[in-house]
């Protein structure tokens, strides 16, 4: 079984882009070493290198954390009434939702085969996000740390 693991991920680049993709509301895709997704119309959100076109740089306005491990639905389920089951919200699924009452965006980004989930809540939230999730994750022996663990 894959150990349960938060991540402090707020640095990364992220870019809300207004043209030029493809990716439908719901998913996400890959693009090199760039991850993209849509959770409404017309709006996309990148991570990485800064896109071209029309866009707002999104990083100083949203934390960003990654939790992954097998029991990363369940954790997740205790403070977010989405289903995050295979079935509903397979890798590369993308919504936005509440998530402990903070309305956030979640990416499932499988790392490895192994169940991964990218949380982005307003950079204002995030002491409070990332302790509900600490808290959360007790009974499932979490641990949290930075990118590096």
């Amino acid at each position: 079984m894959a150990e349960l693991t938060l991540q402090d991920l707020s640095h990364v680049p992220k870019w809300r882009i207004f043209a030029g993709h493809d990716i439908r509301p719901g998913t996400s895709k890959w693009s090199g070493d760039d991850l993209v997704w849509s959770v409404s119309p017309g709006e996309w959100t990148a991570l990485g290198a800064r896109p071209n076109g029309e866009l707002v740089d999104l990083t100083h306005v949203r934390s960003m954390f990654r939790i992954t491990g097998d029991q990363a639905a369940d954790l997740l389920n205790r403070v977010c009434a989405l289903d995050l089951s295979d079935g509903m919200f397979p890798s590369g699924a993308a919504g936005r939702t509440l998530v402990a009452g903070v309305a956030t965006e979640v990416v499932r980004d499988d790392v490895n085969g192994v169940p991964s989930y990218l949380i982005l809540p307003s950079r204002s939230f995030s002491t409070y996000m990332w302790g509900v999730i600490e808290d959360a994750g007790g009974e499932f022996e979490l641990r949290a740390g930075d990118e590096t663990g």
